[in-house]
């Protein structure tokens, strides 16, 4: 790992407090989301393999919401494929770099042996090729001198290939009517929870701007007590990208006495902090849907 340390302020707030909406959930039993703050942690780099360590899976939270599971509930995953090519002269190019940085100069010399001995005893076709590749590059006109005289192109191999992988986004809204006064204010700490939680967070010396805290989310079988729901979707651990709350969702202004709102309405953009892997999923018979 590094040995910067960025140091926080005093003031960055790091314990929230936990919080239920409606305020009699538990004792409906029914299924919930569960949303845990946490501390962001960065991954640690290791020099010995170039590589990064994985995340710790499980931390303490720093403060929780529990609400109904909303509407709308969906997933997608997908992964990045695109569309690559590599002729001949391009392969036996990257096969003369490939070999020297792995061999030094014998590498060279070999690689560029084996193309010049398969130039030699080469039909016409690669003869045609290789002088108008050459000619091409040096006056700059590319690969359109062999097309301007044989109609043809060198084969440029297109393969459709793995990129990388992608993050998934995550969206919820909620609809948060009070029903009275203290359940008001636990919608007001709700808010609070969210929109603090992911501010960006200034260091000590006002230097850095620090990562905000992060959040694990839970689908919850029966209850604020229950276990994640083997029927939905896991997610990692996420950034809380955006967070919008419309304080008139009924259409107009309308308040208690003592001027809180009597709705809400609040709607949340997460985005997971690493991608879904193949051996992410539990070897459970495929009992679960996993992520």
């Amino acid at each position: 790992g590094g040995s910067l340390s960025v140091a926080d302020r005093a003031d960055t707030r790091k314990s929230f407090p936990d919080c239920v909406y409606p305020l009699d959930l538990a004792q409906t039993k029914q299924d919930v989301i569960k949303f845990t703050m946490l501390e962001y942690v960065p991954k640690d780099f290791s020099t010995s393999n170039f590589g990064f360590s994985d995340r710790e899976e499980y931390r303490n939270g720093i403060g929780t919401v529990i609400l109904p599971v909303p509407g709308g509930i969906q997933d997608s995953n997908s992964v990045e494929w695109s569309g690559q090519r590599m002729n001949a002269l391009e392969a036996a190019a990257a096969n003369i770099a490939l070999s020297t940085i792995g061999e030094g100069g014998k590498g060279l010399v070999d690689a560029t042996t084996q193309v010049t001995n398969a130039i030699k005893g080469s039909g016409g076709e690669v003869k045609t090729a290789l002088a108008n590749a050459f000619a091409g590059a040096a006056t700059g006109t590319g690969s359109q001198l062999l097309t301007r005289t044989t109609g043809a192109v060198i084969n440029p191999n297109l393969e459709l290939l793995f990129s990388g992988p992608a993050l998934r986004t995550f969206s919820f809204q909620f609809k948060l009517n009070a029903r009275e006064a203290a359940e008001s204010r636990e919608i007001v700490k709700i808010l609070r929870f969210f929109k603090q939680g992911s501010a960006a967070q200034k260091s000590k010396s006002h230097l850095f701007l620090k990562s905000p805290h992060t959040f694990q989310i839970q689908y919850l079988h029966r209850g604020p007590e229950g276990d994640e729901n083997p029927f939905m979707n896991k997610i990692k651990e996420c950034a809380l990208q955006s967070v919008a709350v419309n304080y008139t969702p009924e259409g107009n202004y309308a308040t208690f006495d003592d001027g809180a709102m009597t709705s809400y309405e609040l709607t949340l953009q997460f985005s997971e902090l690493e991608p879904v892997f193949n051996n992410d999923y539990a070897q459970d018979n495929d009992a679960t849907i996993g992520f």
